[in-house]
């Protein structure tokens, strides 16, 4: 009793300090944010650019669809650029007379094709103006693994390249590893089931090899990929499509033979380019410096579009960043809670989901589905998706809720199907001489068990699962899309789509990125030209992700951040342009 009574005057001690540093914490945050506040809105305008001044754009990393919020996220992958930074701020750039030239550097390419596609379309658009374009390379890709890179490169007027570098087209290679005789070699055993055939998330388990449907669907994919690419270098470059895609698919090719082909237009070493930069232009600024610099800043007054990143694989409960579609997790709280709030925002006049998911599980899918259906018939705003890299099964599914969706033609999307089931350890475990004792109460207690594959009974429970996820998901599909039996039949199955061919099959509205659902948002608010476009979340501070971390969530609790950013919110967000588009 006198242990237990000292442990509990000692936890008692600790609760009032945790409560002190609490409230210390809560009043540094106060004056930290009253200072941010103070020197926010008293900024004085950015120093101008001078004129003649050359944006250098390095593509030295990848481009992320969204951003870390909390602080194990900020530490680790920092404040990474995005795609949207990009695109918007090459619009920007466009528009501003001192800006005369892009400088693209490409050391390395860690892009999608549609991603690369959407810069792409900015960076053509930048030199339409009239204003130079000039990309450098060391090489693009050995040995083959170019395409990308060099694709990214033909939207830049001049490419120049090291003379002892290749041109690495040498068109698009797909390997598929199936594990099925090697896990039952060990004794594990998949149990899995899909709605169709053209539904192969699992097959790399269940398989031994590639399907022919998935086959089918690759190739089309491949084609489909390799069609648009050449027909978009070749237009570039000046060499017809048909000539082009044969280039692609024969190369790679050195310095002097890419020459010959007008793939490049000079080969040289970087110091030349830098040489010339210097004596053509006043100044040379980095491209990230100068779109951070020309972000617009509107007023809590002022009307906006809500840009909401969706990355990740679909699960529920809160998101999680990590970096790109398949490392992070969309969860259902923190989307749903990012769109009701950009819902109840009155100044925010339409949305644009900003969608990077290969799709995910199907109740929290239906969930989110919901949401935007939410916004859109109670809160009465229009709602447009903008596929980034691709939207996938689920992914595809939350785009149903949205009035319109586009995609570059280079986008994966729709898989309308199911696939489900569990690695069976049974003979792994008798292998190991490990014995596992069951006790279940009901025929389908050990439905899920790894332990033992499915009886008959639960057998025939999860293929109807599979059935009435399916019959559900392409009746939505159906209803949305206006298809006949028929129609959805040809489309479903899981197939797999390009942006291109989802266009073709009636699966979604238009080919574009971000610039186009701009466009319609602003058609659908009816507006002249669409609105300044601002990322929710609001991006905490570094000192909220700090103060969050150490005191596990209990300024946010206490409200203290959330009330002062109530009256400030404007002033934490991070804003992209709403460029003018002249009709």
């Amino acid at each position: 009793m006198a242990l237990n009574f000292v442990y509990e005057n000692k936890k008692s001690v600790f609760s009032r300090i945790a409560a002190v540093l609490n409230y210390f914490f809560c009043i540094i945050g106060i004056f930290v944010c009253l200072a941010a506040a103070f020197v926010l809105i008293h900024r004085e305008t950015p120093q101008p650019f001078k004129a003649n001044t050359a944006l250098r754009l390095t593509f030295d990393t990848g481009l992320s669809e969204d951003r870390p919020s909390d602080l194990a996220g900020a530490l680790t992958f920092g404040n990474p650029p995005t795609v949207a930074d990009v695109v918007l701020g090459l619009h920007r750039a466009a528009q501003d007379p001192k800006i005369t030239a892009l400088i693209g550097y490409l050391p390395s390419v860690d892009l999608s094709l549609a991603q690369i596609q959407e810069i792409r379309d900015a960076v053509i658009a930048f030199g339409a103006t009239g204003k130079a374009t000039v990309v450098f390379a060391p090489s693009f890709g050995e040995l083959g693994g170019g395409l990308g890179a060099y694709y990214l490169a033909t939207a830049f007027k001049e490419i120049r390249m090291q003379p002892t570098g290749e041109v690495g087209v040498a068109g698009i290679s797909v390997e598929s590893p199936y594990f099925r005789k090697a896990l039952e070699k060990i004794g594990i055993h998949p149990s899995f089931g899909a709605r169709y055939e053209y539904k192969t998330g699992a097959d790399s388990l269940t398989a031994e090899k590639m399907s022919a449907a998935e086959r089918e669907n690759m190739k089309s994919l491949i084609d489909g990929f390799l069609t648009q690419a050449a027909a978009d270098i070749g237009k570039a470059r000046i060499i017809p499509a048909d000539k082009m895609k044969k280039i692609l698919t024969d190369g790679p090719y050195f310095a002097d033979e890419a020459l010959k082909l007008r793939l490049i237009d000079k080969a040289d070493y970087v110091d030349g380019l830098e040489d010339e930069i210097r004596e053509k232009y006043d100044e040379t600024v980095d491209f990230f410096d100068y779109a951070y610099a020309t972000e617009p800043h509107p007023s809590a007054k002022d009307d906006v579009f809500a840009l909401i990143p969706a990355v990740g694989a679909i699960q529920t409960g809160d998101s999680v960043f990590g970096g790109g579609a398949y490392a992070s997790v969309l969860g259902t709280s923190t989307f749903s809670d990012n769109l009701r709030n950009a819902a109840d925002d009155e100044t925010v006049k339409a949305i644009v989901v900003r969608l990077d998911s290969p799709g995910g599980g199907y109740i929290p899918s239906d969930t989110m589905w919901r949401e935007l259906n939410y916004v859109k018939s109670v809160k009465n705003k229009p709602v447009v998706c903008s596929i980034a890299s691709m939207a996938a099964s689920g992914g595809y599914f939350m785009t149903l809720g949205c009035d319109a969706v586009f995609a570059e033609p280079s986008a994966i999307t729709g898989s309308v199907g199911v696939f489900g089931g569990k690695l069976v350890f049974k003979d792994l475990l008798q292998k190991l001489n490990i014995g596992v004792s069951n006790i279940n109460v009901g025929k389908n207690a050990g439905l899920s068990s790894a332990a033992n594959d499915f009886t008959p009974e639960q057998r025939k429970f999860f293929e109807q699962s599979l059935d009435r996820v399916y019959k559900d998901f392409t009746a939505k599909v159906a209803e949305r899309r206006n298809f006949d039996a028929k129609k959805i039949d040809a489309v479903a199955r899981g197939r797999v789509f390009t942006g291109m061919q989802a266009v073709e099959n009636g699966l979604i509205d238009g080919i574009g990125g971000l610039t186009q659902a701009l466009e319609k948002a602003a058609e659908l608010s009816g507006l002249k030209h669409p609105l300044p476009l601002v990322e929710y979340p609001i991006q905490p501070t570094r000192f909220e992700m700090l103060s969050d971390f150490l005191m596990s969530g209990k300024l946010k609790t206490a409200g203290v951040v959330p009330a002062f950013k109530a009256w400030a919110k404007r002033d934490f967000r991070v804003f992209f342009n709403g460029f003018s588009i002249e009709k």
